[in-house]
């Protein structure tokens, strides 16, 4: 664990929480200092408990902490902004909780990102204005493996490095990215990926968020890239990142 005084303050977001004790809370946060951090709230399942909002998804709050004798104790929580207006459309809502999900699943404890920290308050934001969430929930995984330092490679072989005067359909998850055609027979996994998805895959790994939501994609192309993103996050994160459609689909059936 990072070392840090007794007491300390860091801004976070809250990915999510489980009950402990009868009183108590444990919450997880991903904070901008430290990263993914657990820590108790002690009282926090109290009527009137001096927590209120602060610890529900997807609050962010300025947060001070103190260090016990085993995870860090939440002293104090003063909001900055719930996100009051997320909580009003059920779509907006579930695309907030997927892309908490997502930094749960790809961060491990006290590993720091304060460019992913600042693009979670930008996709937040963002929800409230835009509600294209199947391009959003593309983009965001994408800027998601850019950050962790894994971005496929697709203008020169992810194997020999050659630059490709046309892009070839050879494509390898292992490998991080495209194949030429020469450093085809040398890998394991390399399987064809179809000439309009390369384009839509570089379109999304190189424009803006405002450029991406003009891109408009068929249902079958969606499905394609949502499930073609997540399994190249779970190779390289080694966890399991559920597509964005599957996710929603969950919470339909579970309301």
């Amino acid at each position: 664990m990072m070392k840090t005084g007794r007491y300390w303050k860091d801004q976070g977001i809250v990915l999510k929480s489980i009950n402990f004790g009868e009183l108590d809370r444990i919450v997880t946060l991903f904070t901008r200092k430290k990263g993914k951090i657990n820590v108790i709230a002690k009282g926090a399942r109290k009527v009137g408990n001096r927590f209120g909002p602060a610890l529900d998804c997807p609050a962010i709050s300025n947060f001070m902490f103190y260090n016990g004798r085993g995870m860090p104790v939440l002293s104090q929580a003063e909001i900055v902004d719930c996100h009051r207006e997320i909580g009003k459309k059920t779509n907006q809502w579930v695309f907030a909780n997927y892309l908490l999900f997502a930094i749960d699943r790809c961060y491990e404890p006290e590993e720091s990102d304060e460019r992913i920290f600042e693009t979670v308050l930008f996709y937040l934001d963002l929800s409230t204005k835009c509600e294209n969430f199947y391009i959003l929930a593309l983009k965001f995984r994408i800027d998601l493996i850019r950050f962790l330092g894994f971005l496929p490679r697709i203008r020169s072989c992810a194997v020999c490095g050659k630059l490709f005067k046309k892009i070839p359909q050879g494509w390898s998850v292992a490998s991080g990215g495209m194949i030429c055609e020469k450093c085809f027979s040398s890998i394991a996994d390399i399987h064809y990926l179809p000439p309009n998805m390369m384009t839509l895959l570089a379109k999304l790994m190189t424009f803006s968020c405002a450029s991406c939501l003009s891109i408009q994609l068929r249902e079958n192309q969606f499905a394609y890239l949502d499930r073609f993103v997540s399994e190249y996050l779970t190779y390289h994160v080694g966890k399991k990142i559920t597509e964005w459609k599957i996710f929603l689909e969950r919470f339909q059936e579970a309301s």
